[in-house]
């Protein structure tokens, strides 16, 4: 691809960028202020690509990504990012609330498979596991869905609508997320334990510690999109792909020992913090509410199989992840 637009410049969008600038791609990058954040990712591109700066090789220049002002739900804002552009990279999303989810996303894709349709290019969507949170085998791409809660449900729906639009479109599946863009809100791996661990205390978590659970590396989600959208050029127009980016299957106490042991410190098990327990905040805080609603992803074993898409990109150790958050 020659162009890209990603709608979004958080974790994922801002590694996409980086990845696909560094490959030589122009890059537009759509949020609603239209300028880039304090923090444009600045560890994921001193990490792939610098910025107006020459590759390792000192021989190819590494342009700066283009910042455009566009609300990915205004049509007429979106037509105009979008403009000439090859490919699409929706990494917009909302807060995490289901209500909000309810209301802003439909719409949000909506609109993104509109234009994408309209200018006959296709796009890409970062996927989460909530729409399989029921399922008790290893999660692949033609898993059934289950959702357990509202959010999965949510998410379902979009996948549905997603395949049954006229846009040529493929979502990505990923697990939990680490890496050197992740944020604390969106990572309970960092929220919960590297964080503390880095801060000299015990990690609580609201989930079983002795169980695998699906983990991804942003970096490795990124490519996985990326990849996606190059096989994309190969089906018939309209065709919609339900994708699985790399993943390994830790449980969170070898993650802990693993933080403990990169910081040489002593282990300490992480502390699991009951569902009753972030049932009760749940009454007051939103967003443990949300988490208490997905327990079958953090108290039953969440595992994510292997995948072609998987085998094409390589998959990241997930100690590296680690690495790259302490």
């Amino acid at each position: 691809m020659k162009t890209a637009l990603v709608i979004g410049n958080g974790q994922i969008g801002s590694e996409i960028a980086a990845q696909l600038i560094a490959s030589g791609t122009d890059v537009r990058i759509a949020t609603r202020s239209g300028r880039g954040p304090s923090r444009t990712s600045a560890d994921a591109t001193n990490a792939t690509a610098p910025s107006e700066m020459s590759s390792m090789t000192g021989m190819t220049t590494v342009s700066a990504p283009t910042h455009v002002k566009a609300d990915a739900s205004d049509r007429a804002q979106l037509a105009e990012a979008a403009a000439g552009v090859d490919v699409i990279f929706a990494c917009a999303h909302a807060p995490y609330d289901s209500r909000k989810w309810e209301r802003l996303l439909p719409r949000l894709d909506a609109a993104v498979l509109d234009i994408a349709a309209e200018l006959d290019i296709p796009v890409v969507f970062p996927e989460s596991v909530y729409a399989f949170a029921g399922f008790d085998s290893p999660i692949t791409e033609s898993s059934p869905f289950t959702p357990f809660e509202e959010k999965g449900r949510i998410r379902q729906r979009l996948i549905e609508a997603r395949a049954a639009h006229s846009a040529t479109a493929a979502s990505v599946i990923a697990g939990d997320l680490l890496g050197r863009t992740a944020e604390k809100w969106s990572s309970v791996v960092r929220m919960c334990i590297t964080e503390p661990i880095s801060a000299g205390r015990r990690a609580m978590v609201p989930a079983r510690t002795d169980v695998p659970h699906g983990i991804t590396l942003i970096a490795d989600h990124a490519a996985a999109m990326i990849q996606a959208a190059e096989d994309l050029k190969s089906v018939p127009a309209g065709t919609h792909q339900l994708r699985i980016a790399p993943a390994s299957n830790p449980t969170l106490t070898e993650i802990a020992d693993f933080t403990a042991d990169t910081l040489e410190q002593k282990h300490k098990r992480p502390l699991s913090v009951p569902r009753w327990a972030t049932r009760a905040v749940g009454a007051f805080e939103r967003s443990f509410y949300e988490l208490n609603q997905l327990a079958p992803i953090w108290y039953e074993p969440c595992v994510i199989a292997s995948s072609d898409l998987a085998q094409k990109v390589g998959t990241t150790d997930w100690r590296e992840g680690v690495r790259q958050m302490l």
